[in-house]
């Protein structure tokens, strides 16, 4: 983040903090920029020392929906927790986890991956199991014992920011209370005992658990876990805690400290060793040393010799260039550790001397998704400090990482477009410098910088059109000939201030502290034409109307496209923080916590009504439609593909058969999806097609047929992972339904 950005970030929520109210769009977004750079287990604290609301990661959520089911994840992000097992390393990383094999120390090898419910605060493996805490959405069990298919046992429904394994216990803190639960079956984790406690740390040692946090530490009796019992407190600030034997190693960055305590006698904590002055958030112990990361300001990991604790030594330390950096793991001493190193991914560090570490090889990086561009087969994530992501989204399902053209250390991605074999980006640089960049992506394994443009400010939004791309900036609107993506020119500009942009027939739409319409019909001349004095943050285009937000979703009339006429809006109650339309349908990122996606039917503009809603892993930035799915960037989180009200179950309307028309569930499986047919079905007339247009006959259906109706079953087992559909022909009426195969043969 630039330090321009960091001013705007800190100022806006001075101002919210002073106003003592509730935070518009534009402060949500800062503050979203700024809980970037916080690790999950953090951000509750963070959010009340600032007095801002901390209810989002205080309070359980769980996952529910009446429609708009989740196709697909890219769930990549910032690079927080690491932990390892054997040969295996699990990497906490935005909301998914990633399962690697470190048989190749340099090279760590990712075998499958997790997309979990939400951001990642802690990950712990035990045996075959892994456990997965994503704070307010609790902590999920899963089996790893086949690395490449990772298999969801249960969870533990409860604010979970951190945990800790002991036998088949688990210990959990995070909320308002200090949880001890049984996980003996893990598909049903159950819960023994709490005690009222808001610490965000946890460790156990013996019959004892220690429980803390930046104001201080308990110290619980867990000889009964269903009684834990508060024994001992001590003072102090405690970022990380680390066990080994009867040592608690602990640190904090502010104020900068590394203590080694001696817990034999919880009642009698004595601390033994301490190195002052070098203090962080990430902590990891073998025998001989103590690796410590994410130091005052974020960077760096030191070793230091702890054989003889009462005179721990430092021995070196490293800066992997351009990132930040968290959690360390070392699995044999003076070889190969790792750390999860934020938007820098996964950094391995030669350890073998310890006097002068090196780094060895980095990968795995992403950061906040902030847009994200659909073009054929292709998606382009602008994912903030870590450049351009390229995914391959033939299969939605699975989204699969193409290529990264790295900008780690060195530059900000606003935002990204693309067009056959050129991806266009805009960004800010070294020393200021605002650019647009064009990327040759033929190879999308190897993006090349073919060309770059100044600008006047940061690119936030592009869209490309015949041989113009134009460029909506912060405080001017810019259009530049790509008719040789190698060699653009700029044609024309003209006032603006743009942080979204659509085009309609001679008019270009931009928004940020006012709506502007922009006439292009000559783009070396464009002109403002009429602004809107209202404020918006994403527009949209259907037919002769536009969408914009934030607060309520208002659409205008553009049919003198010089004066906008307002038609009418709703109100969601919360502002809305992400909005695009389709069709007949908005769909709009709202809520208490700005994580719920609606579908709100504008069928008739002037009764607009919510018809759909699902709860989102994380807040949304942006959202995108590439016919026939919702792309949606959710910052850390990554990205979530959505289906569309057109793609899933409609709703039923008046005079509908009863029971609704089709049925489809789950529309996500990994074999068999039920189905419930209204009025007039035969088992015959039941099929399943692919993507293609195909039907694929030798797909087993179990159809009942009574009175009229029908209910069954289809196997989806022998096809390939990707989408496909059901179609019923009901008296000559046909309806369908799409279902996404989640895995392979």
């Amino acid at each position: 983040m630039t330090l321009r950005r960091l001013g705007v970030v800190f100022l806006l929520l001075a101002t919210a903090v002073a106003r003592g109210n509730g935070l518009s769009f534009q402060e949500h977004a800062a503050v979203q920029e700024s809980l970037a750079r916080v690790h999950p287990r953090m951000r509750a604290s963070w959010l009340r020392e600032r007095g801002l609301d901390d209810s989002y990661y205080t309070t359980f959520h769980k996952p529910e929906s009446t429609g708009l089911a989740c196709v697909g994840r890219w769930p990549w992000g910032p690079s927080w927790e690491l932990c390892g097992r054997d040969t295996f390393m699990y990497l906490g990383s935005g909301s998914g986890v990633r399962i690697l094999s470190i048989s190749d120390s340099v090279h760590p090898r990712q075998l499958g991956q997790i997309a979990c419910r939400s951001l990642v605060s802690q990950v712990v493996v035990q045996d075959s199991l892994l456990f997965v805490a994503c704070g307010s959405w609790g902590a999920q069990v899963y089996s790893v014992s086949d690395p490449a298919n990772p298999r969801e046992l249960g969870s533990l429904d409860a604010v979970i920011g951190d945990l800790c394994v002991k036998d088949s216990l688990c210990y959990t803190a995070g909320g308002d209370s200090f949880r001890i639960y049984s996980a003996a079956d893990p598909s049903s984790p159950r819960q023994l005992g709490a005690h009222s406690d808001t610490g965000a740390l946890v460790v156990v040692v013996g019959s004892h658990a220690f429980v803390a946090d930046g104001s201080g530490m308990n110290v619980y009796d867990v000889s009964i876990p269903s009684s834990p019992q508060l024994v001992n407190s001590r003072g102090g600030s405690y970022a990380t805690l680390f066990v080994r034997d009867t040592l608690l190693f602990c640190s904090d960055a502010q104020p900068s400290y590394f203590a080694i305590l001696n817990v034999s006698d919880p009642l009698n904590i004595r601390q033994v060793g301490n190195l002052s002055g070098y203090g962080g958030h990430g902590l990891y112990v073998d025998d001989y040393f103590a690796y410590l990361s994410c130091t005052y300001d974020h960077e760096g990991i030191f070793v230091i010799d702890v054989t003889n604790p009462s005179n721990p030594q430092l021995h070196d330390s490293l800066n992997p260039e351009g990132t930040e950096n968290w959690d360390p793991y070392v699995p044999v001493p003076l070889s190969y550790g790792y750390l999860a190193s934020d938007y820098g991914g996964l950094v391995t560090v030669d350890m073998h001397n310890v006097n002068s570490i090196s780094e060895a090889w980095s990968g795995y990086k992403a950061d906040q998704a902030v847009d994200v561009h659909v073009d054929g087969q292709r998606a382009y994530i602008a994912n903030e400090c870590s450049g351009l992501q390229i995914l391959d989204v033939t299969n939605p399902s699975d989204p699969a990482s193409l290529g990264l053209f790295d900008t780690v250390g060195a530059k900000v991605t606003y935002t990204a477009t693309a067009r056959d074999s050129f991806a266009f980006i805009g960004m800010s640089g070294i020393a200021g410098r605002k650019f647009l960049r064009v990327l040759d992506v033929l190879d999308p394994s190897n993006p090349t910088l073919v060309a770059q443009e100044s600008c006047f400010n940061p690119p936030q939004d592009l869209v490309v059109r015949d041989s113009f791309i134009y460029v909506a900036e912060e405080s001017r609107f810019q259009v530049f000939n790509v008719a040789r993506p190698r060699q653009p020119v700029r044609v024309g500009s003209c006032d603006g201030d743009g942080v979204s942009i659509v085009l309609r027939d001679t008019f270009a739409y931009t928004a940020a502290g006012a709506i502007r319409v922009t006439n292009i019909a000559r783009p070396d001349s464009p002109f403002v034409v009429t602004t809107i004095g209202r404020s918006s943050w994403d527009l949209s285009i259907v037919d002769s109307m536009l969408f914009c937000q934030p607060g309520p979703a208002i659409w205008y009339s553009l049919a003198n496209p010089a004066v906008p006429v307002p038609v009418d809006s709703i109100d969601m109650g919360h502002w809305i923080v992400g909005m695009t339309a389709v069709n007949r349908t908005i769909y709009a990122c709202s809520g208490p916590s700005y994580t719920t996606l609606y579908a709100i039917s504008i069928a008739d503009l002037h009764q607009p009504r919510v018809i759909d809603q699902t709860t989102l892993p994380y807040t949304v930035k942006r959202i995108t439609y590439a016919a026939p799915y919702l792309y949606l960037s959710c910052w850390e989180a990554g990205v979530a593909i959505y289906e569309t009200t057109a793609v899933g179950i409609g709703e039923r309307g008046p005079g509908a058969p009863k029971p609704a028309a089709l049925r489809l569930w789950p529309t996500l499986t990994t074999g068999e999806v039920r189905l419930a047919v209204g009025e007039a079905a035969r088992s015959s007339d039941i099929a399943v097609y692919d993507m293609s247009g195909k039907r694929l006959g030798h797909v087993p259906l179990r159809v009942n047929v009574k009175g009229g109706a029908a209910e069954g079953v289809a196997d989806l087992t022998g096809l390939p992972a990707g989408v496909y559909v059901v179609r019923v022909d009901c008296e000559g009426t046909n309806l369908t339904a799409k279902v996404v195969r989640t895995k392979g043969r």
